[in-house]
């Protein structure tokens, strides 16, 4: 069988964290990412929906795997250490599933991978490994800076590589100042800003020189490079961003207004010497785990340094770009997810996804999509093998511990190693609820929501019961969503949320009045979020107020076009209103969002066929039956449009 994406079989897989087409193409508008505008003009390009909850560490080994947090087994920064007790840094050994060097060894594939997310300890595979503690600087400037044990595989490359390493203070003031114009002006005694900023930049670079070497002195097929660069100074840096936000100074917005755009022409730089370096002949796949907030929409705080909430930066969609030999030029992509990468490079080697894998492979981005059968699996019972147990690096732990607390990621880290674990242990729990939530399976997350309910202490209750009355409502469980929901509402009477959990209630439960009553008095609680004026154009659907419903979408849209549910609610509506036209471009945009949304394939599908345009009428209807079997509205459409067709 012919391989639809690289014919000789070398792919590189870049992740950029938290990079976003929003912020991108200004740049590359403007000619200042040409490396990237290569990429685009010569290959596929489009928006890629992340995963619930958008944790890095669960996205990145989602990436690599092909799966969802519940099946490989990380689920956050930080796990219980066995060894000591306390805790420590998300690792490689907690991971229950193959990534894609591991099938790959064992395809008698030779990979080069640097500083993935829960990489340390490196494992012993065909090739190299350089895991995502090997760049983390231990040690003041100019005194010995030792090498994490177990950070690279094999061990003899790892005198040669730590040679490569960049430490924090040894960027100059004029390194500084292509970020930061204005560093003389900057008291930096009092001002740990530019700190922070070299610290984000050594770590880069110490990766990028590793990986550049390795690309240039070993054998490889498969490539896999990890920088969180941009996640990390957009904590930092992005609401310094023109246009100035409300609550920033004057000053701080003259000082680090230029900080987020150097960050990203200096990944392109960096892209630019890979993309040489690998050759004609190598596929380059460029991901994002989740886009990053860089417009009108960025949070508000009453600070200027970082977010309390950094979640409440992360954007639904990042970026995607593929380009090399079999891959399309100059095309976009529609509708992929992080879950589609890994189906999609075994692909490329001519190597079948698995069964077990919920992605796809995204075929449309090859000139010869012919796709290999799947297997049911390419896990084999075993244990999953980091070699010979060692104590953890205690000085690297605390350090990288410090910085997740730094970003507001994990909670400040105590010096009592039991209240951390019970930390850590309580974040994870929510993670994994999170993750059976947004996957459909409500039912498994009620007993971990009930139980970090009944265990949280008073500030935190409210919140975690909110999330069980939303896993109650989803598991169709109503009676004991409602008690949970009039709790809340009885201690506390204005909160926004419960107010919109009772609303979509009343709804399911025919009560119409009461249902639109709470919805609306949860929006004049809670004007600004879209998420609610979502549930609310639901509502309107549910009680067939067409044009309400349009109205509502349409916000949601203005605020973030990146909401997939929004385009699919408008799409409906229109629809219902006989809008046929506008109702297809609607269903298009949903669709190509996400496309595991079965109802948007029926809405398209039924406009086509109105227009009369009944072939891709079919081609829809198809798609809806698929993902949704059991549409019967799509099986009758589809049975008359074949029957006169």
């Amino acid at each position: 069988m012919s391989q639809p994406g690289n014919a000789a079989g070398r792919v590189v897989l870049i992740g950029w964290d938290a990079a976003d087409w929003a912020l991108i193409n200004p740049l590359l508008d403007a000619g200042l990412m040409p490396n990237l505008r290569s990429l685009v003009e010569r290959g596929v390009m489009g928006k890629i929906e992340t995963l619930q909850p958008p944790l890095s560490p669960l996205l990145w080994t989602s990436i690599a795997t092909g799966k969802t947090a519940d099946q490989h087994g990380i689920l956050g920064f930080l796990e219980p250490d066995p060894a000591g007790g306390g805790v420590r840094v998300s690792s490689s050994s907690s991971r229950r599933v193959k990534a894609l060097w591991n099938i790959l060894d064992q395809s008698g594939k030779r990979s080069l991978v640097l500083n993935w997310y829960a990489s340390q300890p490196a494992e012993p595979i065909n090739g190299v490994i350089v895991s995502n503690a090997f760049q983390t600087a231990t040690s003041p400037h100019h005194t010995p800076w030792r090498i994490v044990p177990r950070s690279v595989h094999p061990p003899e490359l790892q005198e040669t590589l730590a040679d490569l390493r960049m430490h924090p203070g040894e960027l100059t003031g004029d390194d500084l100042r292509q970020f930061i114009p204005n560093l003389a002006a900057i008291d930096q005694n009092s001002d740990r800003r530019p700190l922070q900023l070299a610290m984000i930049l050594a770590e880069m670079l110490s990766v990028h020189a590793a990986t550049t070497w390795l690309v240039e002195h070993e054998p490889w097929h498969f490539l896999a490079v990890y920088h969180g660069a941009i996640d990390l100074a957009g904590h930092y840096f992005m609401r310094f961003r023109a246009p100035q936000m409300e609550g920033v100074s004057a000053q701080d917005f003259e000082n680090y207004k230029e900080v987020m755009n150097g960050v990203y022409c200096f990944h392109d730089m960096m892209l630019g010497r890979i993309v040489q370096l690998a050759g004609p002949d190598a596929a380059i796949v460029l991901v994002s785990d989740h886009g990053f907030e860089s417009g009108r929409f960025r949070p508000l705080t009453d600070h200027g340094t970082k977010d309390d909430s950094p979640l409440m930066w992360h954007r639904s969609h990042g970026v995607l770009c593929m380009a090399g030999p079999g891959i399309r030029p100059d095309e976009l992509v529609h509708g992929a997810g992080l879950l589609d990468i890994a189906p999609t490079i075994l692909a490329m080697f001519g190597l079948p996804a698995a069964a077990d894998m919920p992605g796809r492979v995204l075929a449309e981005a090859f000139t010869s999509p012919a796709i290999p059968e799947r297997i049911p699996t390419w896990e084999d019972g075993k244990p999953h093998d980091t070699g010979e147990s060692l104590p953890d690096d205690f000085e690297a732990t605390a350090v990288m511990m410090q910085q997740l607390a730094d970003l507001g990621y994990v909670d400040p880290i105590s010096d009592d190693a039991v209240e951390t674990l019970r930390l850590s242990e309580k974040a994870n729990k929510f993670a994994l609820a999170q993750v059976y939530v947004s996957t459909g399976r409500p039912d498994e997350a009620i007993p971990l929501l009930e139980a970090l309910s009944a265990a949280a202490k008073a500030s935190e209750r409210t919140v975690m019961r909110l999330y069980l009355a939303q896993a109650l409502f989803a598991a169709r469980r109503l009676e004991e969503c409602k008690v949970v929901v009039e709790d809340i509402l009885a201690a506390e009477p204005n909160r926004p949320a419960a107010h919109a959990i009772r609303g979509n209630l009343a709804l399911a439960m025919g009560d119409s009045e009461t249902g639109l009553a709470s919805l609306l008095k949860a929006e004049k609680e809670w004007k600004d979020s879209p998420r609610l004026k979502l549930l609310i154009g639901g509502a309107y659907l549910r009680t067939r107020k067409w044009m309400d419903a349009e109205r509502c979408f349409r916000a949601v849209i203005a605020f973030d076009s990146d909401m997939a549910e929004a385009h699919a609610g408008l799409a409906r509506s229109l629809m219902e209103q006989r809008r046929f036209r506008p109702a297809a471009a609607a269903a298009l945009g949903a669709v190509g969002l996400k496309f595991n949304l079965p109802g948007s394939h029926y809405v398209l599908g039924a406009s086509l066929a109105q227009l009369g345009q009944k072939e891709r009428a079919i081609q829809a209807f198809e798609t809806c039956l698929k993902l949704a079997p059991d549409t019967e509205e799509a099986r009758s459409w589809l049975t008359k449009l074949q029957a006169a067709h």
